[in-house]
C-alpha cells in the first residue's frame, strides 16, 4: 500500500516541471488526482496518467474562483471527498524595480498569492467534512532570499507564507495541515528553455553556486510533496521548507 492510497488530491499546475512530478509522485504512492492547467492542450504530458485512470484532467485559471468551482466539483464527484491540496501552478517574471510595471506587479501578485487564497477557500470546507486534510503551498526560495531580482515575485511568493501561516493556525482544530515549500534551483522546464542550446552547460553553472554541488530535480521535490501529504506528517504543519540544496545559507 502506498503513503497516499486512497486519498483524494488535487494539483494544479500538474502538467509540467516540479507540478507533473508531484502528480506522478503522488499518483505512484495511490492517490486519486486531479490535475489541472491553463490550457486543453497541457492533458497530452500527464497522458499515461490519465489513460491509468488515476487521474483526470481539468483546464483551469487559478485565479478565477468559478474555476476553482469546477475543480473541485470534479474532485468531489469521481472520488466523493478532498484530502489533498497541492497548490503549485504560479508564474514568474524577472523585472528590476525601474522596468517592472504595475500590471506585472499585479500579474504576480494573482498568479502566486490570489490562486493560492482562492484555492485554500475552494477545498477547505470538504477539508473540513472530511475531518482533516492537508494543504502543500509552492512557495520559492526567493521569498526567504530575493537575489536582488524578482521585484514582484518575490513579494508574492513571501506573502505567500503569511496566508499559509495563518491558515496552518486556522485549520488546526479541523485537522487541516498546511505547510510550504521552497523550491531552489531546479532543472525544470523553464530552466531548460532559458538554457537554450547548452543546457549541460548552463546547469553545471547554476550547480556551483549550490553547497550540495549541483542543481535541483523535480522529482526531489515531489518526495518531499508526497511525504507532507501523507499520515507520515501528521504532526507536522506551519513549517516551511527549504529544497534547495543548501542555498539558503550559501
Amino acid at each position: 500500500m502506498g503513503l497516499l492510497e486512497g486519498k483524494s488530491v488535487i494539483v494544479t499546475g500538474g502538467t509540467a516541471g516540479i507540478g507533473r512530478a508531484c502528480a506522478i509522485a503522488m499518483a505512484r504512492e495511490g492517490a486519486k488526482l486531479v490535475v489541472t492547467g491553463r490550457s486543453a492542450d497541457r492533458a497530452e504530458k500527464i497522458k499515461p496518467l490519465l489513460e491509468s485512470g488515476q487521474a483526470v484532467y481539468v483546464q483551469q485559471d487559478t485565479t478565477r474562483e468559478d474555476e476553482w468551482a469546477k475543480v473541485v466539483d470534479t474532485a468531489v464527484k469521481r472520488h466523493g471527498r478532498i484530502d489533498v491540496l497541492v497548490n503549485n501552478a504560479g508564474a514568474i517574471a524577472i523585472k528590476p524595480l525601474d522596468k517592472i510595471t504595475p500590471e506585472d506587479f499585479t500579474r504576480m501578485l494573482d498568479a502566486n498569492l490570489h490562486s493560492v487564497f482562492c484555492g485554500m477557500k475552494a477545498v477547505w470546507p470538504h477539508l473540513v467534512k472530511a475531518g482533516g486534510g492537508a494543504i502543500i503551498n509552492n512557495s520559492a526560495l526567493m521569498a526567504e532570499r530575493t537575489l536582488g531580482i524578482g521585484m514582484a515575485y518575490a513579494p508574492a511568493k513571501a506573502a505567500q507564507q503569511g496566508l499559509s501561516r495563518t491558515a496552518a493556525i486556522e485549520g488546526a482544530p479541523a485537522g487541516i495541515r498546511v505547510n510550504t515549500i521552497l523550491p531552489g534551483l531546479i532543472w525544470s522546464d523553464g530552466w531548460i528553455r532559458m538554457a537554450g542550446d547548452k543546457p549541460e552547460e548552463t546547469k553545471t553553472n547554476l550547480g556551483k553556486s549550490i553547497p550540495l554541488g549541483r542543481v535541483g530535480e523535480p522529482a526531489e521535490v515531489a518526495e518531499v510533496v508526497v511525504f507532507l501529504a501523507s499520515d507520515e506528517a501528521k504532526f507536522i504543519t506551519g513549517t516551511e521548507i527549504p529544497i534547495d540544496g543548501g542555498k539558503v545559507l550559501a
